[in-house]
């Protein structure tokens, strides 16, 4: 269970603006510039692992804005770039950045900005779930979007293109779904960061599970097509609902909704 816990970590650390401590400029730092992102780094950590980096980058931003069709009004050019900081180590990372010590990674979403340490092993899964958050928030907008479908959809892509593991909690979920203990959807959509704090780890594991499983229903169902126009939706300020019925049709409620969602992980 410890990719749940981790997951958690990164939930957190989303609802807090960080701000760097030292800047680029800095003659400690050294900087990488490619077409969508600026990669700081030390000056002693490995280049070819700095140019690893980039192509990683570069590689999920396409992918995560091509999966979704997530055309934005502004490109990650020039200065609308995002940022990448990369400490020599974790305790360089403890240090250096205004970040939790027992994290991995941790992120202001507002500015584009992601705050990490050289060789660790899961900075890929870390990057594309991350840069699936920055790029749909930047996407909705002020929309209404509910924490559900933003983890769900940051798991998705994580589970996808990263290392993540999600596929294989699905027979956890038809047997919650069976024992009928799994959270409804009516209380899922109103489930927050500040409610997942105060959460038990078996309930926080279980709600990732089921944003994710709900994403991966809509997706198989019915394809990025129309769950696009969900997000537009979503964009233009109709709550979950609304967005919904407008992108699916036949989806009048949530009812009906949960209704199709247990049906496709029981069959």
């Amino acid at each position: 269970m410890r990719i749940f816990a981790l997951v958690l970590i990164f939930n957190i650390l989303s609802s807090v603006s960080l701000v760097s401590c030292v800047y680029a400029k800095e003659k400690d730092f050294r900087q990488l510039r490619s077409s969508h992102f600026l990669i700081n780094y030390r000056k002693d950590v490995d280049e070819g692992y700095i140019f690893k980096i980039r192509d990683i980058a570069e590689k999920f931003y396409k992918v995560i804005t091509q999966e979704f069709n997530l055309v934005r009004d502004k490109l990650w050019i020039w200065e609308n770039r995002a940022v990448l900081y990369i400490a020599k180590d974790k305790a360089d990372y403890s240090k250096s950045f205004k970040c939790f010590s027992w994290s991995a990674a941790c992120v202001d979403y507002n500015r584009k900005i992601i705050y990490t340490y050289q060789n660790h092993l899961n900075f890929e899964t870390i990057l594309v779930h991350e840069l699936t958050h920055i790029i749909f928030r930047e996407y909705v907008k002020g929309g209404n979007l509910p924490l559900w479908l933003e983890e769900g959809v940051a798991v998705y892509m994580e589970n996808k293109y990263g290392r993540g593991s999600y596929g294989g909690t699905l027979g956890f979920l038809k047997k919650k779904i069976e024992d009928d203990s799994y959270i409804k959807l009516v209380q899922l959509n109103n489930i927050t960061t500040q409610v997942l704090a105060k959460s038990s780890k078996e309930y926080v594991n279980l709600f990732y599970i089921e944003s994710f499983s709900l994403i991966n229903f809509l997706m198989k169902e019915h394809g990025s097509y129309r769950f696009y126009r969900f997000l537009y939706y979503l964009r233009k300020g109709h709550n979950t609902e609304k967005a919904l019925a407008r992108a699916f049709y036949y989806y009048k409620n949530l009812d009906i909704v949960e209704r199709e969602w247990k049906k496709f992980y029981q069959e």
